[in-house]
């Protein structure tokens, strides 16, 4: 289904479009003006077009009329036109555009991306912010002077219901969970019951009728004799369909070496004669070897007219292979030159690795020699630079078929990818060729779909084979960027390639593939390009726009208890005495006193004046007390909203650039007591103390004018997390800021959280960075059911 029609079905009866009361106001504004607004109680700045459109290397932001729906996970659909980055609103389950908190110095010398910006704040309670003003530095009388201005706020502050927030209080111990799921059917899904309804009875068809799905040969049906061969019959070479019975040779050959194929730069005659050199020469080799029979493509495959047959002929090679007595190379000369040439193509590797025998022949018109899959390593095959031994494929690839040892099923999959990856394609037909080269070495096999990508191909290939979960695994590495990449806006084809084959080797943390433990799994392959749809990850939403007001439990100790008896008994204090100096005051000068008895009374005057100058003289050591004790408020606050933090409420927030510990503490509790520390390992840019496994603050982020930053990719920028459930900070690069993060996989102790963003025309999660978190947020993360994850790259929406 096309993409018009996709949206078509989504947005049915019923649907109803985001904001149209104030549709007409909203095309007023450019959401590319660069200008401040105010929205949802936050003043922001809309980022510039022109900056955007250089940053993206030549991709202009196109004034796109078409409304993309979206249906949120109730079914609810709303439409909207292309906008700025968003995310998914957890409170309201819809799209929402994307504010993003950002350090001064940020806000100051970096342009925003396609995103909206406001300045860095946090939430803290008023009566601290009084408090922490009043007891910061400054001489002795400055600091008595701002004690005794603040203390009547503090009090008024302290008498509102609102002004205890120093007191426990319970809250959820879950991270904000993100409401998202997607509608889309896969392109290719693990159960044929989660496939379009058209796709499911071509894939039940597939199984029973082959030729009724995209080609009339089906590829997965394993050839056990070939469909043509070349025998000698009454003293002539024939082609025939009759192969049962027969034992036969594999003619392996470059095209490089014998051009058999007429083209702009070979001509008919030309390539004829290659044809019939390589004929004579296989017919006299085949003959030498004790044979009457052989396969040649050129002659046994279908032609190139037959697409959907030469491509079944082609990917069903390796059957061919199996089967054959000896496999025949054939080269114009037995150099060592000539031997890597031959060893170079991507096509040779499987058809010597696949042979009965340990020996392949290679033969010359004048001369034989045979070379074991062993030595080929060494004589034939060129690994590159393998002086580490780290990255020897092919070698390991030869042991393995000459039984000298073992592959795992993942390791299989991975080398094998490398090794070939390493060859020249030569006439590569379909961008997935690499993988039906590879499919030849595995076991289960995958139907061949010419509108299938590299990703999507090889992808389908790992889950239709029992690689031990590569897929899962591979969405949690986290690969170095690619040296290769010259624009990482617009990245080509090859550049692309480049998800799969960097597998091999460690990532970024020094985490090897096998070293991972997924905790997702793949639903299926996406329609879009490098994307898949995943089930049973957990989802954390990522606060942008500012900083809650934390919610936490402290211990409360026998300091925290005076400052509390400080704060409550001094509005006591002063009430009593307050209380005493107005009755007793009032009954002073409205009395009349005498020392005489009244009349009929046996004990002294009760009015007597002594007793209400004692109780107002009370009063006023009252009032005096609780003076001296309000003076001690500012401190009491400090302390009740201090201490050792027992459970904080979790939340991940994060915000563009980086800040020293002390200052973004300052922000978020409203003092600095050593309560937010560096994660030690969560992220490439995290230090370490020596002694012990502790997180220590870079140089470069508290002392940014004595230490320069750490290089960056290429249009990345540096953004900070700070996970309020662990009291942790994190700093990472992306491109974008990651709206969501995805605890797919676990490694060494640690969990692998995905860090995306989110993208509104295709209801689409990109893959921008990978992070490692504790093992405790698994349990506080919500599960999450069908989300569509893109691992590539995402800038080219703009356009």
């Amino acid at each position: 289904m096309s993409a018009e029609k996709h949206q078509q079905a989504l947005v049915g009866p019923g649907k109803r479009k985001g904001n149209a009361k104030w549709a007409f106001w909203k095309r007023n504004k450019d959401p590319y003006s660069g200008k401040r607004y105010f929205d949802a109680g936050y003043w922001y700045r809309r980022p510039q077009r022109e900056y955007i459109e250089n940053e993206f290397q030549g991709f202009p932001i196109a004034d796109d009329e078409t409304e993309y729906p979206h249906r949120d996970i109730y079914g609810r659909v709303t439409t909207q036109k292309k906008d700025v980055l968003q995310y998914i609103s957890p409170t309201e389950s819809t799209p929402r555009p994307l504010l993003v908190q950002a350090t001064p110095e940020v806000m100051k010398n970096q342009p925003a991306g396609d995103w909206r910006r406001v300045k860095l704040d946090g939430k803290v309670p008023t009566v601290l912010k009084i408090s922490e003003w009043a007891l910061s530095q400054g001489n002795f009388c400055l600091r008595w002077f701002r004690i005794i201005l603040v203390v009547p706020a503090i009090l008024i502050l302290l008498s509102l219901p609102l002004g205890k927030a120093w007191e426990d209080t319970e809250f959820d111990d879950s991270y904000t969970e993100f409401p998202n799921y997607t509608w889309d059917y896969p392109k290719h899904a693990q159960n044929r019951l989660d496939c379009r309804p058209s796709n499911e009875r071509n894939a039940e068809n597939a199984s029973v009728h082959p030729g009724t799905r995209s080609s009339d040969v089906s590829t997965k049906i394993r050839l056990l004799r070939p469909r043509l061969l070349v025998v000698l019959r009454n003293d002539k070479w024939e082609l025939t369909s009759d192969t049962s019975r027969i034992p036969y040779a594999f003619i392996s050959f470059t095209a490089s070496h014998f051009p058999f194929r007429p083209s702009k730069t070979v001509s008919v005659d030309k390539a004829v004669s290659a044809q019939n050199t390589l004929e004579e020469l296989a017919q006299r080799k085949t003959l030498e070897a004790g044979l009457e029979a052989y396969w040649i493509d050129f002659r046994c495959c279908a032609p190139n007219e037959e697409a959907e047959l030469h491509t079944a002929d082609v990917h069903r090679m390796c059957d061919v292979i199996r089967s054959a007595d000896h496999v025949l190379v054939l080269l114009p000369e037995l150099s060592r030159q000539r031997k890597l040439e031959w060893g170079a193509r991507m096509w040779t590797l499987p058809e010597a690795l696949l042979a009965r025998r340990q020996e392949i022949l290679f033969c010359s018109p004048t001369e034989t020699t045979t070379i074991s899959k062993l030595a080929m390593a060494d004589q034939v095959w060129d690994d590159g630079d393998a002086s580490d031994g780290d990255h020897q494929p092919t070698r390991v690839l030869a042991e393995h078929y000459s039984g000298v040892l073992t592959l795992g099923r993942l390791e299989l999959f991975t080398i094998g990818l490398e090794a070939l990856a390493n060859r020249q394609q030569n006439g590569t037909f379909y961008q997935g060729d690499i993988a039906y080269a590879l499919m030849g070495l595995l076991h289960n096999r995958i139907q061949h779909d010419r509108s299938d990508t590299l990703f999507q191909s090889l992808a389908k290939l790992s889950l239709a084979n029992d690689s031990d979960r590569l897929i899962e695994r591979m969405v949690c590495m986290f690969p170095p960027p690619s040296p290769m990449a010259q624009n990482p806006y617009n990245p080509s084809h090859q550049e692309q390639e480049n998800l799969f084959l960097s597998l091999t080797a460690p990532d970024q943390y020094h985490t090897q593939l096998w070293d991972i433990e997924p905790l997702c799994q793949v639903a299926g392959v996406a329609v879009q390009d490098q994307t898949l749809i995943l089930d049973s990850c957990r989802g954390v939403s990522i606060r942008w726009k500012a900083f809650p007001q934390m919610k936490y439990k402290r211990s409360y100790g026998f300091r925290k208890l005076i400052a509390e008896i400080v704060l409550r008994s001094g509005a006591f204090w002063s009430g009593l005495g307050l209380g005493l100096i107005i009755k007793y005051a009032w009954d002073f000068n409205n009395k009349t006193y005498s020392d005489e008895p009244k009349f009929g009374a046996n004990f002294p005057n009760t009015d007597d004046w002594s007793t209400d100058v004692g109780l107002i003289f009370l009063g006023v050591v009252a009032v005096i007390f609780a003076f001296l004790l309000s003076l001690g408020a500012p401190a009491a606050v400090r302390r009740l909203y201090g201490g050792r933090v027992m459970q904080s409420a979790p939340w991940l927030v994060g915000f563009e650039g980086v800040m020293p510990a002390k200052d973004l503490e300052v922000l978020i509790f409203g003092n600095c007591e050593g309560r937010l520390t560096y994660d030690p390992s969560s992220t490439p840019f995290c230090e370490r103390d020596p002694a012990e496994r502790i997180g220590v603050e870079p140089l470069w982020i508290s002392s940014p004018e004595k230490y320069p930053r750490p290089a960056l990719p290429q249009g990345h920028r540096l953004f900070t997390l700070v996970d309020t459930g662990s009291l942790t900070i994190s700093v990472f690069s992306a491109r974008r800021p990651p709206s969501v993060a995805l605890v797919c996989g676990r490694e060494g102790g640690m969990l692998r959280a995905v860090l995306c963003h989110y993208e509104r025309s295709d209801n689409c999660l990109y893959k921008e960075t990978v992070v490692r978190m504790d093992s405790v947020t698994l349990n506080q993360a919500k599960g999450l059911s069908w989300v569509k994850v893109g691992l590539g790259d995402n800038w080219g929406r703009l356009g």
